[in-house]
This record gives structure tokens, C-alpha cells and sequence, in this order.
């Protein structure tokens, strides 16, 4: 997920002393950079607001921006494309499996942001009192999941389970829809052009005073 912004530089151009002009490419390219990176803070700072239980450290980190350079100027914040889940809670969608089935908690403590804890189905499925499918005597893509055996194990004669079972985690969708819940296009288009418009003079005249002094000094003067 990208989320771009343009600049047109010709109208800079007409704004600025045409001593000046030749700055402006590198200009135009330090305020889109600290633009990028203020807004790659923003969007960091706004996920606890939005994700249940905050982001994890994991989410944090794949905000990332570009800034292009004085020679080809663009910039943009996205989403690493290994946290294909903020493409779904940024806009929304379907959510397929990796595999055959979502794993979806039913009697899991779960984490704060509401998952499964890493490695609890595998480290359950080795443990005895826990199986993985449809049980005995029940039919139906519903029952699908990890279960838990309480009480006694194993059957009586009769083929009777001697305890009871209960569902930890389902295996019964293959999908679900993921509802819009992170606004991360209104954040940038909020911020991006009133904050590059404000650091724009500002950068102009940090490099033109940087350049006068740089002459000044070459001259001797």
C-alpha cells in the first residue's frame, strides 16, 4: 500500500528569484524527505488509537517512506509488503487464508492486539489432550478446529468419549471481511500538503543562506 503526493515545480520556480533557481530541485527534494519522515512518525503515532491493544513492534517498523532525489523527485509512505494485514485494515477487503482455513480464537487467551499467541496451535497439537479436526460424531465444516479434552481421556467400550471437549481455536472459515478500522490515506492527506507547504519557505531560505555563506566564504569576502 502506497501513498503518494505531487509537486509542481514550475510554479515554485516562478515564486523565486531566478538567482535562486537553480536550488530548487534540491529544495524541493529535502522538504518532500522531512515531509516523508514526519509523516512516517504520524502514522506510527496514530496506530495505538486505531488497533486494538496497540500495534506491535512488528507494525511499527513496516512504515517506511521514500524521497526520491534532487533529480527525480517523488515521495511516499507505505506499508512493507510482508504486513499484508494493513492492507486490510487501511482499506478494508477480504481476508483469505494462507492456507485452507483461518485460525480464529474461540477459547484462547489471546494477546492485546487480539491474535492467537505465536506457536499455540503447533505446541497443543503435541500435547495429548488436544487433537485438530472435526470430532466424533459431529459433522460439518462449523466443528473444524483445535480442541481441547477435559476430564477423562480416551473411550469407554461403547465408543463413548469419557469426558468432554472444547473448542479453542475454529478452523471453520476459509474468509472473512475485514472492515476499514486505520485511516492511514485521511492521516496523509491531512498532513502532507499544509505541513510541506509551511517547511517548503522555510528550507528555502536555510539553503540559500547556507549558499551565500558557502560564496561568501569561497570569495573571501
Amino acid at each position: 500500500m502506497h501513498m503518494r503526493f505531487k509537486i509542481n515545480e514550475k510554479a515554485i520556480n516562478s515564486f523565486v528569484d531566478p538567482e535562486w533557481r537553480r536550488q530548487i530541485p534540491f529544495v524541493l527534494y529535502q522538504t518532500i524527505k522531512k515531509t516523508m519522515i514526519e509523516q512516517r512518525k504520524l502514522q506510527q503515532e496514530a496506530m495505538p488509537k486505531y488497533m486494538d491493544g496497540g500495534p506491535t513492534g512488528w507494525t511499527t517498523r513496516g512504515v517506511l517512506y521514500k524521497a526520491g532525489s534532487k533529480r527525480n523527485l517523488h515521495g511516499f509512505v507505505y506499508y512493507k509488503e510482508d504486513r499484508p494485514y494493513m492492507h486490510l485494515i487501511v482499506d478494508g477487503g477480504q481476508d483469505v487464508a494462507k492456507k485452507k482455513k483461518l485460525s480464529e480464537p474461540v477459547n484462547v487467551r489471546v494477546t492485546k492486539q487480539g491474535n492467537i499467541p505465536k506457536g499455540y496451535t503447533a505446541k497443543n497439537l503435541k500435547q495429548e489432550r488436544f487433537f485438530g479436526g472435526i470430532p466424533k460424531g459431529r459433522s460439518g465444516e462449523k466443528y473444524r478446529g483445535l480442541w481441547r479434552r477435559i476430564g477423562k481421556t480416551g473411550y469407554t467400550k461403547s465408543g463413548k468419549a469419557r469426558g468432554k471437549i472444547k473448542l479453542m481455536v475454529s478452523w471453520a472459515r476459509g474468509s472473512r471481511y475485514q472492515k476499514k478500522t486505520f485511516p492511514a490515506r485521511q492521516i496523509f492527506n491531512d498532513h502532507v500538503p499544509k505541513y510541506f507547504e509551511r517547511q517548503l519557505p522555510i528550507m528555502l531560505q536555510q539553503v540559500i543562506a547556507k549558499e551565500i555563506a558557502r560564496l561568501s566564504t569561497k570569495t573571501g569576502f
